[in-house]
């Protein structure tokens, strides 16, 4: 028995450790954050609410305190685990993938952010449907919803009428018409412009961006015709959207473009190029669609 008496201590030590990490453990509670819903206003100004918002930037704010919490940009929706008990305000700031890319995840300053109220308990899950509209001060320089005769883009820059944006019923992301563009081997490139340039100014108008749904066979081209005073025009081609068999939204970030340019006055162009493929074999006919193209600013 003496043998074993050193031992005593050493296992009463070890439970009591044992006790003490199980009773410091923290039990946290769970934000379940679905995807934003975009509500309308005033449809007549801003348009078609479609949206893809991928990511919400959440922050927590102690209504006792004041002092915030950040939890980062996480992806909707999800579950979150918090290490906070009692009323918190949530706060949700709308993220988009610029320019469709992922490295490129920034908040929409377009859209308003959301806030409400919510009680975290430890084990519960509080789930949070976040909502936005768009921001009373955002200005649409345009919106073509393909829903009128005259369009936006009606600038033919190829000289091919048989590869012109046309209004057509056949697929309809919205509303009664979408605008289609066929290709084929002897009609192979769209190029189309709006039919007027827009004065565009990051000085003045903070944030430019041009939001569109869309679906496509081959890859396609946008970016801007600069004109400068003297008339001359310089096309620039920086974004780039790759095959799409369903629609898809995406949001395009024109600030930079502008800011770098010796011009205020801008066309906004698409091209399109069936030859320009690597599908294995070639491609002999395409289809393009677009809807809700929009132009918007502070």
């Amino acid at each position: 028995m003496r043998l074993h008496r050193p031992l005593l201590p050493l296992v009463f030590l070890l439970l009591l450790l044992g006790a003490c990490d199980t009773e410091q453990e923290p039990i946290p509670a769970f934000v379940q954050l679905q995807p934003f819903v975009v509500e309308p206003t005033n449809m007549t100004v801003h348009g078609s609410v479609s949206s893809k918002i991928t990511h919400g930037k959440v922050f927590l704010r102690d209504l006792q305190t004041g002092l915030t919490h950040q939890l980062g940009t996480l992806a909707l929706p999800g579950s979150y685990p918090v290490l906070l008990e009692g009323q918190y305000e949530l706060v949700v700031d709308p993220v988009i993938k610029a320019n469709g890319n992922s490295y490129s995840a920034l908040i929409y300053p377009f859209y308003e952010r959301f806030s409400t109220v919510v009680n975290l308990e430890p084990n519960v899950e509080t789930t949070v449907i976040p909502r936005t509209r768009y921001r009373s001060d955002a200005v649409f320089e345009f919106i073509e919803g393909f829903e009128s005769p005259v369009l936006v883009f009606s600038d033919d820059r190829d000289d091919n009428p048989l590869t012109f944006i046309e209004r057509s019923n056949l697929d309809v992301f919205e509303g009664n018409y979408s605008g289609h563009v066929h290709l084929d081997t002897a009609n192979h490139t769209m190029v189309v412009s709006t039919k007027s340039p827009f004065t565009l100014d990051v000085a003045q108008q903070s944030r430019i961006f041009m939001e569109l749904d869309y679906k496509t066979d081959v890859r396609l081209e946008f970016g801007v015709i600069a004109v400068d005073a003297v008339g001359s025009e310089e096309p620039n081609f920086p974004f780039v959207v790759l095959e799409k068999e369903e629609w898809n939204k995406i949001y395009f970030d024109l600030t930079e473009l502008v800011s770098t340019a010796n011009t205020d006055r801008f066309f906004i162009v698409i091209r399109a190029l069936l030859s320009n493929q690597t599908h294995d074999p070639p491609l002999t006919e395409a289809d393009v669609w677009f809807d809700n193209i929009k132009l918007v600013h502070f």
